[in-house]
């Protein structure tokens, strides 16, 4: 059954082996795929790993338990990177969601997200948690952004839809076309392999 993690309740859990029944270390930060906002992977770490860094792909988790953790089927699920010549590029971003600016399409600045959901069987970021900017949380503490509703990622700030009737009706789109929504159509600065400056970035929006 499909659910939706909150980022912070999978870090810190611990990787229970399948083979042997025991932990085999912990989740300590996810590697996120800024061309479809998916969790590929996690480093982890732990006092029996016998190297560092390392790494668990997130679709050799075969389940995750609030109370027993992310299940595997044993210590060969956990790589080196240096390993990994797929994961390379992806790590080599260092994209992370946290603090990220949140911008509407017309440059009005929402706040800066504080946490996010991922689906728990595709491991894609489904919702963001947003907390507004000193003024507007007098008003509202913290307010959501679902996947849908995100129209460009850029290193610094990601980019939502304006409120719409035509946005109110997607509501009622399947789980598997919403994930068609970033792929393979994002806007995303990622895609040109080259090192971010502030040229290519417009900071003053």
């Amino acid at each position: 059954m499909v659910m939706l993690i909150p980022i912070n309740r999978l870090l810190g859990a611990p990787v229970m082996s399948l083979q042997t029944g025991y932990p085999l270390c912990r989740l300590s930060s996810p590697i996120i795929n800024p061309y479809n906002l998916k969790v590929v992977a996690f480093y982890v770490d732990g006092p029996t790993l016998s190297f560092k860094p390392a790494v668990l792909f997130s679709e050799d988790i075969r389940e995750f338990s609030p109370r027993v953790g992310a299940i595997v089927d044993s210590a060969d699920n956990i790589m080196s990177p240096n390993d990994l010549v797929r994961l390379a590029d992806i790590i080599n971003y260092n994209f992370n969601l946290d603090n990220l600016l949140v911008i509407d399409q017309q440059g009005h600045k929402l706040g800066h997200i504080r946490g996010y959901s991922i689906d728990s069987i595709s491991y894609e970021v489904e919702q963001l948690y947003v907390k507004p900017g000193f003024f507007k949380s007098f008003s509202t503490a913290e307010f959501l952004i679902n996947r849908r509703q995100i129209v460009k990622v850029e290193p610094d700030r990601i980019t939502v839809k304006t409120p719409t009737v035509e946005a109110k009706t997607k509501d009622s789109l399947s789980t598997s076309q919403r994930r068609q929504i970033l792929n393979p159509d994002l806007d995303n600065p990622f895609r040109s392999h080259k090192p971010v400056t502030n040229q290519d970035v417009d900071v003053g929006k």
